[in-house]
């Protein structure tokens, strides 16, 4: 029973999402012409981009702001007490960009705080969140501001976008690129045609201020503001669409080191949130955020009993007992699961790629055999550090530093 678990979730869940990804396609973008969406009107948007310590990669994130097609934005660097060059990268910036401003916050309080002193001193009706060393498409703004001013927008209150991987020189960066594509776009197309999302794109989104300012803002004390502040919008009925359209480009981690590190933060801030928003359960008009909840907390028994499957096969085999043939079957049929699951996720992504992007399947192989396995094992460690964190109740903010984005290799 242990192992048929181990076997069938993964398997069921590819087959969901790839179902819903292809409707997804089949409904909203297969006929969309490449000529960008008339806008009823073009408001005032603007371009928070949250910064620690990241004088390095700004210059590049600001130049491509700089251009942008949208007509009517503004840049706002929040400045999260830098202590390297960030301060002068912006100034020259400004020098020779009115639309650029600087908010610099005297003390370091992380990344959700930097954004709620954004949204403060914006001027815009819709905030746009970009990372730090994320290069924006020029169009991007324009493909997600349409979802907030054309016909059928009133409630929609985030536009998440869609980030590509930059450096993709390593194995370790080729297997990202897998899977932003076969995980992350196809779950997000998925989520869509199911109604709610799990979360937005940490590295773009944009927002309608109204909706930012009737759930709170974000949570200052939560590891990953991104999803925190997706089930605050959504708990009050405001509406979430993935726009793959909206592109921006960023670097990952090409260290096994700092992917750990990345994950265990998505991880621990994703149960996090699980944990603070747990009363879905007890309203019916939260009812539609209950299937994303359930697969979201079934993820988690599923990495323990893989964790507790794996040492009963290793005590099995210390007495000669492993059922090699059935372990050869499942790892057979959910190997070309996932080999079907990542050509059907590069199809519907190369659009959006360079011409030989379906190169990128021949590594889709590592992808199983690398990531499941550390998922687990993150997962595993994540979880009760994130409930012994929020059983505190501590109001701590949430600092951060700056990621391992593989740019030395």
């Amino acid at each position: 029973m242990l192992f048929a678990f181990d076997f069938f979730y993964p398997f069921v869940m590819s087959v969901v999402w790839m179902m819903g990804a292809i409707l997804f396609f089949w409904r909203r973008e297969h006929r969309t012409a490449d000529a960008l969406p008339e806008l009823r009107r073009t408001p005032m948007v603007s371009i928070l981009v949250p910064c620690y310590n990241e004088g390095a990669v700004l210059g590049e994130t600001l130049v491509a702001l700089r251009e942008i097609a949208y007509p009517n934005y503004e840049v706002l660097v929040l400045n999260d007490a830098s202590t390297d060059n960030t301060l002068d990268v912006v100034r020259a910036a400004m020098d020779s960009d009115e639309r650029i401003r600087i908010v610099n916050l005297p003390v370091r309080r992380g990344k959700a705080h930097a954004l709620n002193a954004g949204v403060f001193a914006s001027r815009g009706e819709i905030p746009v969140t970009l990372d730090a060393d994320a290069v924006i498409h020029p169009d991007a703004v324009h493909y997600m501001v349409a979802h907030f001013v054309n016909a059928g927008g009133e409630r929609v209150g985030a536009v998440t976008g869609s980030p590509r991987v930059r450096n993709r020189a390593t194995l370790l960066g080729k297997i990202q690129v897998v899977e932003y594509g076969s995980i992350i776009g196809l779950i997000k197309r998925a989520q869509r045609v199911l109604g709610k999302l799990m979360t937005v794109s940490g590295v773009l989104a944009a927002f309608r201020k109204r909706a930012i300012l009737e759930c709170g803002f974000w949570d200052e004390d939560m590891i990953t503001d991104d999803i925190a502040i997706s089930w605050k919008l959504q708990r009050h009925a405001w509406d979430i669409r993935y726009e793959p359209r909206a592109l921006c480009w960023m670097w990952v981690p090409e260290k096994l080191r700092g992917l750990w590190r990345q994950r265990m933060r998505w991880s621990q801030g994703g149960v996090e949130v699980l944990i603070r928003n747990i009363s879905v359960w007890k309203r019916w008009t939260q009812r539609r955020l209950i299937p994303i909840y359930l697969e979201e907390t079934v993820s988690i028994v599923w990495s323990y009993l893989w964790l507790v499957s794996l040492m009963l096969l290793i005590v099995e085999g210390l007495h000669g007992s492993v059922p090699w043939n059935m372990i050869r079957t499942g790892g057979t049929w959910l190997g070309l699961m996932s080999l079907c699951q990542s050509v059907v996720a590069l199809f519907l992504e190369r659009r959006y790629e360079p011409p030989r992007f379906m190169y990128y399947y021949f590594y889709a192989i590592w992808y199983p055999a690398l990531y499941w396995a550390i998922g687990a094992f993150v997962v595993v460690i994540a979880t009760p550090r994130a409930v012994l964190r929020m059983l505190r109740r501590r109001t701590t903010y949430a600092t951060w530093h700056s990621p391992d984005r593989g740019m030395s290799s």
